[in-house]
């Protein structure tokens, strides 16, 4: 491997100077080791950058990944135009196999990572060489060298040239709404492809909606009439059902174009699911194993608790900064004085403190309370921190788009241009940087959990509000046009290449949004019913109606909003009628290739009497 250009994907691990030659060895023995002597058979070299860093460079041959490819699972493009899963025997018959980028690279990468956490402990009682490490059978061999520190870092290596060809075609074209999805998968991975994915495609659908806010400004001059607030509340309703939707047809077919559409059943457990050593009932493979009632004990008796204490904690600080709020807004709102003017303002700087404050808290605890609660799956691991972070984080609206576009647009250009000058300045003195040396100066990419939360806040101002604020959909979609870039940016220049995993679609955030979305109906007619010019119109039709029939007439508006989400929802399917042909054609043929099979496996005799049976069913079913 070229140390400046990396063209053959590889996970770099860089060693702490504390771990010991012995158990440095042992760890090496065991990557190189095949299955049967609980290894993984990968390529490991020894390394050490211009800065004195240890590395260890771990890669793979093409048959061991394309082995690799079979043993997780993974679909690639069959002959016959639908995906399959991989085999080596019959790769032949796949599109493309003689490719040497057949595996793609995020592929590549997903298997190594995830040969590098099965390594699990077997009858060792201790790390070699550090007694004082305790090892138990089944426990993350590569975790525990992590939480130990005698790894101190474990990362995905940039491939220098592919990247600049990526960002060429990314951040630095002048297209807008195209975003070059294949390529972005192939090099950062699945979970990557569909954020970019669904972030052009929440930008496409907002044009609708900023149209006709263009039109209503062109041609009226007062957002407060009556036909405006009715149909912009019609019109968020529709939009936000038609468009979550849509969303989950488009997700499916972009699953089944990455070959992860209905694979997490065969989801392989996560580096961090740890248990007693047991074999999984489906793919009847060696695993950790792990009761189903002391995870839901832990949430029950855990989770719960922390979490409802952390909301109602949330909860009360608002309601508290609303009260200070306003008693500062009665003392200084009448005083022309400069310093006044600032004293009012403290209590939104403060309660903005407190909530960066509370945020940075709740996290750390909600990770280690999802640690705790040994979720076997990666994908189920990342719903249940998701749903409890969405639980408080909802208080977040402005202060959190502030902060996420100042970080994210801002702070990385500044990071870039540092880099920059600090590379110009070690090229004098010590030559040009190896492509792991200037990786691990990069920043570690926490996922995308933070661009999803500032997308569904920014949904939350769309649906709950634009009717009364019809201007949101006209922000959000110029913001998201500077997100994309910025996004692409910083993937780019300033963090580390993140690790891939099969994705299949949004997650927990598909839930979130619909929640928003009913809410939205709600929303909408309290600020329809709650207007002036609707309680006049009202008032002067039905000379002789009380606010009883006022509010009788809310909830029947409401409700048939609600009937009509729910009918348009249930009339658009979820899998597109393509997909769910070219996978009712994929369980046929293999049904089909299982009848051959059997039947070549039978003797003549046994073969004509099943022959025979076959024939006398099918005459009585005649």
């Amino acid at each position: 491997m070229d140390d400046e250009n990396t063209t053959t994907p590889c996970i770099a691990i860089e060693l702490s100077p504390k771990i010991s030659e012995e158990a440095l060895s042992w760890f090496i023995d065991r990557v190189k080791s095949d299955r049967h002597n609980h290894g993984s058979r990968m390529d490991v070299s020894r390394k050490e950058t211009n800065a004195g860093n240890k590395l260890l460079i771990i890669t793979a041959s093409d048959l061991r990944l394309r082995v690799g490819a079979e043993i997780f699972g993974l679909n690639k493009l069959h002959s016959d135009g639908n995906m399959r899963n991989f085999s080596v025997s019959e790769q032949n018959e796949f599109v493309n196999y003689k490719d040497d980028n057949f595996i793609t690279d995020c592929e590549s990468l997903y298997i190594i990572k995830t040969e590098l956490d099965s390594l699990r402990a077997a009858d060792e009682a201790h790390v070699p060489g550090h007694p004082d490490i305790r090892l138990y059978p089944g426990k993350s061999i590569l975790r525990k060298l992590t939480s130990s520190k005698l790894i101190a870092n474990v990362l995905c290596l940039h491939d220098a040239s592919k990247l600049d060809k990526l960002g060429a075609r990314w951040y630095k074209d002048m297209s807008v709404l195209l975003q070059p999805i294949d390529e972005i998968r192939n090099y950062f991975g699945d979970s990557i492809a569909i954020y970019f994915t669904f972030l052009a495609y929440y930008t496409k659908a907002l044009i609708p909606l900023v149209a006709l806010t263009l039109l209503f400004t062109l041609v009226s001059d007062e957002w407060e009439e009556l036909f405006n607030y009715c149909v912009f509340a019609v019109v968020n309703v529709v939009w936000a059902t038609v468009f979550l939707e849509m969303w989950k047809r488009k997700s499916v077919e972009v699953a089944y174009e990455f070959g992860s559409f209905q694979k997490r059943e065969w989801e392989d457990p996560r580096s961090g699911y740890h248990g007693p050593i047991g074999l999984n009932p489906i793919t009847g493979k060696q695993e950790p194993s792990y009761p189903a009632w002391k995870r839901r004990s832990r949430i029950c008796f855990v989770t719960f608790p922390c979490v409802a204490m952390c909301v109602s904690s949330a909860v009360w600080i608002m309601f508290y900064y609303f009260e200070w709020d306003s008693d500062f807004a009665r003392r200084y709102n009448n005083d022309p004085a400069v310093s006044s003017k600032i004293i009012r303002n403290l209590p939104s700087v403060a309660y903005s403190c407190i909530v960066l404050v509370a945020n940075m808290f709740y996290r750390i605890l909600a990770q280690k309370l999802t640690d705790q609660e040994n979720h076997r799956l990666e994908s189920s691991y990342q719903n249940h921190l998701i749903l409890k972070l969405v639980l408080t984080l909802r208080n977040l609206f402005i202060v959190q788009i502030i902060v996420s576009q100042t970080l994210e647009s801002v702070f990385p250009y500044w990071q870039y241009h540092r880099r920059l000058s600090s590379k110009r300045v070690e090229k004098e003195s010590s030559g040009v940087l190896s492509q792991a040396e200037a990786d691990l100066k990069r920043d570690v990419y926490s996922g995308t959990f933070d661009d999803y939360l500032e997308m569904w806040l920014q949904f939350g101002y769309v649906v709950l509000f634009s009717s009364v604020f019809p201007m949101a959909a006209v922000w959000a979609f110029l913001n998201n046009v500077v997100e994309m870039k910025s996004d692409a940016f910083k993937l780019c220049t300033s963090f580390r290449r993140p690790f891939c995993f099969p994705t299949t679609n949004i997650g927990t955030w598909q839930f979130a949004l619909e929640f928003i979305a009913y809410l939205g109906v709600v929303t909408n007619c309290a600020l329809l019913f709650q207007s002036p010019t609707l309680r006049k119109w009202f008032y002067d039709a039905y000379p002789e109606a009380s606010a009883l029939d006022l509010l009788l007439l809310f909830f029947v508006v409401e409700h048939t909003l609600l009937l009509v989400r729910a009918l348009a929802s249930s009339w658009i399917p979820n899998v597109p009628e393509r997909i769910q042909m070219k996978m009712a054609s994929v369980k046929y043929k293999a049904q089909q290739a299982l009848k051959r099979k059997r039947a070549a496996s039978l003797k003549p005799n046994e073969l004509e009497e099943k022959l025979f049976e076959w024939q006398r069913a099918s005459s009585e079913d005649s």
